[in-house]
């Protein structure tokens, strides 16, 4: 297994493409990559297909997957501003790889049986497939989408994003193989020797206690141990660091322990982090961006770029030391909401100068997305200021 990233801030797309394509192959020599992974800048959107056309010719790719992006990342930069082509390319020998593309109506129905959902995709679970998605904003059953494959695919992992840089009609794309898809979702499918970490880094630290909620309608939050929610926070808000209320007043969510295995108490990494939509006085309940249930933990969170870095750094080191860690590790992909970069830590690069102090010069490409898709205990979500990797070794 073999991986190579590259990246160029040519403003000509004929001059971007003949630089990534030769880095690549200074890297992998004339080897045909089995799996190509691109993400571009709208400052290409004119070029898109030319785009396609010349990675094929230039790198005979045997899959290909991508998407527009409002940054790209690759070779350990994160390119915000202006134009950004990124390559990643991979040779995985033992591994059986599959790319298709899904819309709405193609999904089964909710009431499908796993072998519905193997169908659809082309893949069964028995083989434990692993699953890139990059999908499109305008995708309205996305979340539909992982909900099935963590039914019919529990054992495999997904991660991915939604598709970013759109600031016009015509420079929205996903890419799959040799053509552009305008709408829905491109998979690509991993299968045999090959296995897929997934981090993710949803950038907040909790405040207060883990509660458990006595209460709730729908996605109000009701009560609290028996308490009102509202009056929960106000005692939060009374007890915490002027620092902290000035953040509880524009920048507090809510975790939510939403994997009834969850040993207790939940640990920071267990929690789903989800907004904070609003205040009803008069019931002293919260609303927030999920579906509630009684008896789920939750705690609150706050974040700022300080909690971001220290999640990240949390979320890597204990990666780290877990079985395998940074040993093996082939290559990565990082996909990062835009809200991050250097708009959040003043200074570019943060994410993957961090991923490389652990992990090494390992090839890694990415952008930045609209949403970021990758799982929390044993369910997968779609994120928002969130770093998702995906890091590949072989099994």
């Amino acid at each position: 297994m073999n991986w190579a990233s590259a990246v160029s801030r040519e403003l000509e797309s004929k001059d971007a493409l003949a630089e990534v394509i030769g880095k690549i192959k200074a890297n992998l020599g004339q080897q045909a990559p089995d799996a190509l992974f691109v993400f571009v800048s709208p400052h290409h959107s004119e070029s898109y297909d030319e785009i396609l056309e010349g990675l094929h010719l230039g790198l005979e790719p045997k899959y290909l997957i991508g998407c527009s992006g409002g940054g790209v990342i690759g070779a350990g930069h994160e390119l915000e501003e202006g134009p950004g082509l990124s390559l990643t390319a991979a040779l995985l020998p033992g591994v059986a790889i599959r790319t298709l593309s899904l819309d709405d109506a193609d999904l089964p129905g909710p009431d499908s049986s796993p072998k519905a959902w193997e169908e659809a995709l082309g893949v069964k679970a028995a083989d434990e497939p692993q699953f890139l998605l990059l999908v499109s904003n305008f995708m309205s059953k996305a979340e539909d989408l992982l909900a099935g494959l963590d039914y019919a695919f529990p054992s495999s992992q997904k991660i991915g994003g939604i598709a970013s840089g759109l600031r016009g009609i015509g420079e929205r794309a996903l890419f799959m193989d040799r053509r552009r898809v305008d709408e829905g979702a491109v998979v690509m499918t991993l299968s045999g020797d090959i296995r897929l970490d997934t981090l993710v880094a949803q950038g907040c630290r909790g405040i207060g206690n883990v509660y458990t909620i006595t209460k709730c309608d729908d996605n109000m939050l009701v009560e609290l141990d028996g308490s009102p929610s509202l009056k929960v926070l106000t005692e939060i808000y009374e007890g915490a660091s002027p620092a902290d209320r000035s953040l509880m007043n524009r920048s507090l969510f809510v975790g939510i322990v939403t994997d009834p295995m969850t040993a207790w108490p939940p640990k920071h990494g267990d929690f789903l982090i989800r907004n904070v939509l609003g205040i009803d006085p008069a019931k002293r309940s919260l609303a927030v961006g999920a579906q509630l249930r009684e008896g789920q933990a939750i705690r609150f969170h706050l974040r700022d770029a300080e909690a971001a870095t220290q999640d990240l750094e949390s979320v890597l080191e204990r990666h780290q030391g877990a079985a395998g860690g940074a040993a093996g590790a082939s290559g990565a992909l990082l996909f990062s909401c835009m809200g991050r970069g250097e708009g959040m830590f003043g200074k570019a690069d943060h994410d993957s100068q961090l991923f490389r102090q652990h992990f090494g010069d390992i090839a890694m490409g990415g952008f930045f997305c609209n949403g970021e898709i990758g799982p929390v205990g044993s369910n997968t979500y779609i994120h928002g200021f969130t770093s998702s990797f995906g890091i590949f070794r072989k099994k």
